[in-house]
This record gives C-alpha cells, sequence and structure tokens, in this order.
C-alpha cells in the first residue's frame, strides 16, 4: 500500500506541478498587472525626449535616431521623431495620423483598432478588458507586456522605471527587431498640453490615404 501511494505520488507530481506554476503564473500577471496599472496611474501625463537604438535578429544596430513623446490618458499621444528623418505620429483617441515629412504623405487609420493591436496602448488605456489581453511580468526595475494573441505584431513590450518615472523601453516585434528607447523625463514641461498637441491638420499638397 505504501509502494502504491508512493508510485502513484511520483506519477502525478509533474501534472500538479505544472497547475501549480499556471496558476502562479496567472497569479503572478494579475498582480504585476495591478502594479503596472498603479504606476501608470501616478502619470496621465508624460512627456520626454528620447534616443533610439533598432537592433536586427543579429543584434547588430541598423538605425539610431530621436525625437520626443507625448502621452496623455486616456488614449492620446504624439510621437515625434527628428532623426534619423522627420516623421510623425499623432492620436487622439480616434484618429491615428502617419506623417512622413520627406514623402509629402499622410496616412489615416482608426486609432482604436490600429492600437489595441500593440501592448503600447496600455500606457494610456485604464480599459480592464484591454488589460485582460496582456500577460504582465515584474522585473527588477520594470515590466514585460506580452499580448495573448501570438499575431500580435509586438512580441513584448518592456518599460523600465526609477525615481524620475519611466526611463526607458524595449519593443520586439514579430521580425525579431528590437528598439531600444531611453527617455529623459521632463516632468514640468508635461504638466500642462496645449490643447491641439493631439490633432494633426495635413499640410497642403500632400497625398492623403485614408485607411479608416
Amino acid at each position: 500500500m505504501k509502494s502504491w501511494f508512493l508510485a502513484a505520488a511520483l506519477l502525478l507530481s509533474p501534472v500538479l506541478v505544472a497547475g501549480t506554476q499556471a496558476t502562479a503564473e496567472q497569479t503572478g500577471s494579475v498582480q504585476a498587472s495591478q502594479a503596472l496599472q498603479q504606476q501608470l496611474a501616478t502619470m496621465p501625463r508624460f512627456y520626454a525626449r528620447f534616443e533610439q537604438q533598432v537592433f536586427d535578429m543579429q543584434q547588430q544596430l541598423v538605425q539610431q535616431g530621436e525625437g520626443e513623446l507625448w502621452l496623455q490618458q486616456p488614449g492620446k499621444f504624439r510621437y515625434q521623431m527628428e532623426l534619423p528623418e522627420p516623421v510623425l505620429f499623432v492620436g487622439d483617441g480616434e484618429t491615428l495620423w502617419y506623417y512622413h515629412e520627406l514623402l509629402e504623405q499622410v496616412t489615416i487609420f482608426d486609432a482604436k483598432a490600429e492600437l489595441e493591436r500593440t501592448p503600447f496602448t496600455l500606457l494610456m488605456s485604464n480599459d480592464a478588458n484591454l488589460w485582460q489581453q496582456y500577460q504582465i511580468t515584474q522585473l527588477d526595475d520594470g515590466y514585460r507586456i506580452q499580448a495573448d494573441d501570438p499575431a500580435s505584431p509586438v512580441q513584448y513590450l518592456q518599460l523600465h522605471f526609477t525615481a524620475n518615472g519611466l526611463t526607458s523601453m524595449q519593443v520586439l516585434d514579430l521580425n525579431g527587431q528590437r528598439s531600444i528607447f531611453h527617455f529623459q523625463p521632463q516632468p514640468d514641461a508635461g504638466s500642462d498640453f496645449a490643447a491641439d498637441l493631439f490633432q494633426f491638420q495635413p499640410p497642403a499638397d500632400v497625398d492623403i490615404d485614408d485607411q479608416r
């Protein structure tokens, strides 16, 4: 009887351990999600200059850039790349504009449909249904966000914080390309954004591709 009990325990232990591990991971993700939401609640507005590095699958540096980023909850952002060439993304929560200055081209998207496909949207949203679509892992100095959907264009998004707030962000896409952003937060500058900061009026004589 004793030997049968011991054998059963040995056979069942991998299943029980796997189940316990999965439950622990789910619990950890919920706790990390709550902690990240609390962290983001302290920065309803965010403004920073940034430097960007882009690496290919072989970890070779393929591009460097710099620019500015503004975020405002709920759903508003302005991403303004200055180098290596001027590019602008603006979203007001309903419409997303992408302006490539050198190509003289503006593409317009439905903001909700596009942004909800990437974990980046969690920086500007407290929608519970949206947060449930992602797994959050707490790191020593931040969080890793991964979509439940394997077809998500972003494999993961990592956010790193210090006492000064959000200081870096790392993005890995489906092609294995990794982008690292180093932020220089400007808390005072981000405390009062202009009303039209998250709007965009296309310049005259540019090509407009409206994909809404």
